[in-house]
């Protein structure tokens, strides 16, 4: 998937233009996704950014873009879309946070004070560019967008299959008695730094999931740095030289 946002906008968690909209996306931080819960956010993200028409068995879908299997996705207001239908209706509520939003069958809508803005099949692909880049998604799945494609015939197929996954780790937490929220992978991220950097909780939700990532990625890298020039001085001889903890972390969509 071919990067579209400058790499500072990310780092300063900055608004992203999104001209063909005319319209700015707003990168939420992680206390503003807390409002409607980290697992709304990744399944609303994920919706929006999955390559459906690479699926590898996509029966029926095979004319319909991306786009288009979205809004079916959405329209199709059966239990098992709901949830994901929802997902997206309030990641656009963090996205969009000065629009109203609205779902046509072919288009979404969004109005502020001023104009209304869309979102089309003319634009979506690179909405889904942006979105996948703003959420981390390739680094927080540990994998390609390509390998990230689970196979489905039909919508109601393809939200099943991500869906599961979901309640999979759900029902296990449930099982160790854990609850789902207190698990939240950008919550360990904040208790890590806080500890491992001594900084305040209150001023790491406040970061962007791109800055939270980048910033716990880089901290590893440091430590392992860390470690391992510790344990040459003290001796060893048998140990891997580290990865360069101040090397380029640029990670998200890759070129074409």
């Amino acid at each position: 998937m071919k990067p579209i946002i400058h790499r500072g906008l990310l780092d300063c968690k900055t608004d992203i233009p999104f001209p063909s909209a005319q319209i700015v996306i707003h990168q939420p931080s992680i206390h503003e996704i807390q409002l409607i819960g980290e697992t709304t956010q990744i399944i609303g993200a994920n919706a929006i950014t999955k390559d459906y028409q690479n699926f590898q068995d996509n029966s029926g879908l095979e004319n319909l873009s991306n786009f288009d299997i979205l809004m079916k996705i959405i329209s199709s207001k059966t239990e098992q879309t709901r949830q994901v239908t929802e997902a997206i209706q309030q990641l656009f509520v963090l996205l969009f946070p000065t629009c109203q939003t609205f779902f046509t069958p072919g288009s979404i809508l969004l109005k502020d004070e001023k104009q209304m803005h869309m979102i089309d099949n003319s634009n979506f692909e690179d909405f889904r560019r942006i979105i996948y880049d703003i959420f981390c998604l390739a680094e927080l799945h540990g994998e390609t967008e390509q390998d990230y494609n689970p196979a489905g015939d039909r919508a109601r197929a393809i939200v099943e299959k991500f869906r599961k996954k979901h309640e999979y780790l759900a029902e296990l937490r449930k099982e160790r008695g854990e609850h789902t929220e207190l698990m939240s992978l950008y919550g360990r991220y904040i208790n890590i730094l806080a500890v491992g950097e001594h900084k305040d909780k209150n001023v790491l939700s406040n970061y962007s999931v791109y800055q939270l990532v980048e910033e716990f990625k880089r901290f590893q890298l440091k430590e392992s740095f860390d470690f391992t020039y510790q344990a040459k001085l003290a001796g060893a001889t048998k140990i891997k030289d580290p990865k360069d903890w101040m090397t380029d972390m640029s990670f998200g969509s890759k070129e074409e």
